[in-house]
């Protein structure tokens, strides 16, 4: 089923997945893409947003609280027409439950990647610390996750062809 942007009808697609999955790069591409037909669109990027609600805990507790923030906030942008696109792990079901009972005109697309390969990749290094104990609450190491029941789920377990990973997600966007 697609989903719809018109007459100031706002919409959140809202991409998780485990950290170094590929989130943001999607997300940026999605929304490069998507101002080419409409200027309303926002990009909530997780890290940065995460820095401007303010510090909030790692833990499964402080994720979830920052996550139901994020969604608050990416409703009230799309009650005001915007396209909002939010890129974020919030792998836990209160969210996507949350995320469906509140957000009217919603996408959600899981950004699916092998955990291996987010080892190997480790930009922040995130897994490494974690598997050494040098950190913890990491999500898929000490911290487990529920893969969410997406309409759309993207493989970036191999990073190649952006285009067709964004053009995945616009062909269940409808611009009217």
């Amino acid at each position: 089923m697609k989903q719809l942007i018109k007459n100031n009808k706002g919409l959140v697609i809202w991409l998780c997945g485990l950290a170094g999955s590929g989130k943001s790069t999607i997300g940026r591409a999605l929304s490069e893409r998507l101002r080419e037909k409409i200027p309303n669109v926002v990009y909530l990027d997780g890290d940065e947003l995460r820095d401007l609600l303010g510090a909030y805990g790692y833990d499964r507790e402080g994720r979830i609280e920052v996550a139901i923030k994020r969604s608050k906030f990416a409703h009230f942008l799309s009650s005001q027409g915007q396209v909002v696109v939010v890129t974020t792990i919030s792998l836990f079901s209160e969210v996507y439950k949350y995320n469906r009972k509140t957000l009217e005109n919603y996408l959600e697309v899981y950004v699916e990647c092998d955990l291996e390969e987010l080892k190997r990749r480790d930009q922040k290094r995130l897994y490494s610390k974690a598997l050494s104990g040098e950190i913890s609450d990491v999500v898929g190491i000490d911290l487990d996750f529920e893969v969410p029941n997406a309409e759309i789920v993207v493989d970036n377990s191999l990073q190649n062809d952006l285009d067709k990973k964004v053009e995945k997600i616009l062909e269940s966007v409808e611009i009217i």
